[in-house]
């Protein structure tokens, strides 16, 4: 490296696509040498998402959660990631009463999303069973010790995102950095600050940035929509956001919801549970959960709770400071 050439602090970066998204770490770097351990760090980043992205693709034929649809009513050996995966995913089922639910995999694929979005042909395929997944998940996806047994098939990329961007965000914190950004598609874990602002801003993707933006330190942000995974067949329209009780009905008025959260997992499962919901349901969800949310609507109606007006920034920011876009999911 020139030090002729470098300004401090400043940030190191690493973008690149992967998990089916865009995937970017921004570390905040001081002199020469951390920005030499950055990029150390930013490719260890880089081999940790492609080894989760082995794990929980759905559409790689020799993927383990592949492996494991593929074993059904079997008791087999997992690793500690998707036995993780897992446990939350019965835990968020049981917060959310159902309305999270990894077992909708049929429905996406008889409405036609069964293979890669950006190589699909939308087909249906036709599946034995796709009725609604009424009965508890625990009936379904049981754990015991280091294995784990489906009697239905799962998909678990309703949390994978915000699983991903929380272990992503935790190796970098054990590495000792204190300011960086872990951008998952949307999925965001912003830690300490940027240079030159005591935050960072955030812009929500569709929403002009002089009327919201969103002012985050070590706090996650993601956002569930369906700007860019929306198809039509024979007149019909749908869209991934699947509701697991009503898994035939696809709503389009709301395009975005944003949630902030401790964690990117848990704002990732918020914001797809708030999004299926009906518009009555996902307003009282926000407001009895204390669930800072932003709804943006086709309409260009923007609907915020009472919880997240206190983050919001409504007006202009100063331009020096660092803007990441959300709703890229």
């Amino acid at each position: 490296m020139n030090k002729k050439e470098l300004t401090f602090p400043r940030i190191e970066p690493l973008e690149f696509s992967g998990m089916g998204t865009d995937l970017k770490v921004l570390i905040v770097v001081k002199n020469i040498d951390e920005a030499r351990q950055a990029k150390a760090d930013l490719a260890a980043a880089k081999k940790e998402y492609a080894h989760l992205e082995k794990i929980f693709n759905r559409f790689d034929p020799v993927s383990e959660l592949t492996r494991l649809n593929r074993s059904l009513n079997e008791l087999v050996s997992a690793s500690d990631d998707l036995l993780i995966v897992a446990k939350k995913s019965l835990g968020y089922f049981k917060q959310t009463k159902g309305l999270f639910d990894p077992r909708i995999i049929n429905h996406l694929e008889a409405a036609g999303y069964a293979r890669d979005f950006k190589k699909n042909d939308f087909a249906p395929v036709v599946q034995e069973n796709t009725e609604n997944t009424l009965e508890e998940l625990a009936s379904d996806l049981e754990i015991i010790k280091e294995k784990i047994r489906f009697s239905r098939r799962m998909d678990f990329s309703g949390i994978v995102k915000g699983y991903a961007t929380d272990k992503i965000a935790g190796m970098l914190k054990e590495k000792g950095w204190r300011n960086f950004l872990v951008d998952s598609g949307g999925d965001i874990f912003a830690a300490g600050r940027p240079p030159e602002s005591e935050k960072w801003n955030i812009a929500i993707e569709g929403i002009d940035e002089e009327k919201i933006k969103l002012a985050i330190s070590d706090k996650a942000v993601a956002t569930s929509g369906i700007s860019r995974r929306k198809w039509e067949r024979k007149g019909k329209r749908f869209h991934h956001l699947i509701h697991p009780k009503q898994p035939t009905e696809f709503s389009f008025n709301l395009r975005t919801v944003s949630v902030i959260a401790d964690s990117a997992e848990e704002a990732d499962v918020l914001a797809k549970v708030l999004f299926i919901q009906g518009e009555d349901e996902r307003k009282k969800f926000a407001e009895n959960q204390n669930i800072p949310a932003i709804f943006l609507y086709y309409s260009a109606r923007i609907w915020i709770s009472s919880s997240a007006k206190s983050i919001s920034i409504i007006g202009n920011t100063p331009k020096s400071t660092k803007q990441e876009n959300l709703g890229r999911d």
